[in-house]
């Protein structure tokens, strides 16, 4: 079974149990803006399941992601073996400095947004899902953006954060 097959194989059986959110109208799809820290290292599998989970089986356009080592491209390989459209978008640190990075977060949403309304008419509509895995500063950028045009946007813009798994600190002997 590929990845792709196991991880929708997974999702229907997560739905199936109510972990995922209701099933969407079939008129509902998304583009999706993804980012997380560089010093990720999750299996691709469990990137990909967090992606499709979060979609909640709705039709993805496109997903953007940035250019960065670690969950930027852990993400990209993730959601090409998913058979979704991947683009990245490196920050320009030379002409930027350090603005690039909120600079190309905007232009990730930006980008989004226009996706989104490409991809809208009277009988179907597109939103932008805003996926922020465990990150730094740069990630915490992208989902304040988000956060704050989602409430001036003609599409609706979501955010999602995944949480870092759960690890116990040691109990002291």
């Amino acid at each position: 079974m590929s990845l792709s097959s196991a991880a929708v194989a997974q999702a229907a059986a997560l739905s199936s149990l109510g972990l995922l959110p209701p099933p969407a109208l079939a008129h509902r799809s998304v583009v999706i803006v993804a980012a997380g820290g560089r010093d990720l290292v999750w299996p691709q599998e469990r990137i990909a399941s967090a992606l499709l989970q979060r979609s909640g089986g709705r039709p993805v356009h496109l997903l953007l992601r940035g250019g960065a080592r670690g969950a930027d491209r852990a993400i990209g390989r993730a959601a090409k073996q998913l058979g979704w459209r991947v683009q990245a978008l490196a920050a320009d640190w030379r002409r930027h400095g350090r603005a690039a990075g909120p600079i190309r977060n905007r232009l990730l949403l930006e980008q989004a947004l226009v996706e989104a309304q490409a991809h809208t008419s009277p009988a179907f509509s597109a939103s932008v899902l805003v996926i922020a895995f465990p990150g730094g500063a740069g990630t915490a950028s992208l989902v304040q953006q988000a956060r704050r045009c989602s409430s001036r946007s003609p599409v609706p813009v979501v955010v999602m954060e995944v949480p870092p798994p759960f690890s116990p600190e040691p109990l002291a002997a």
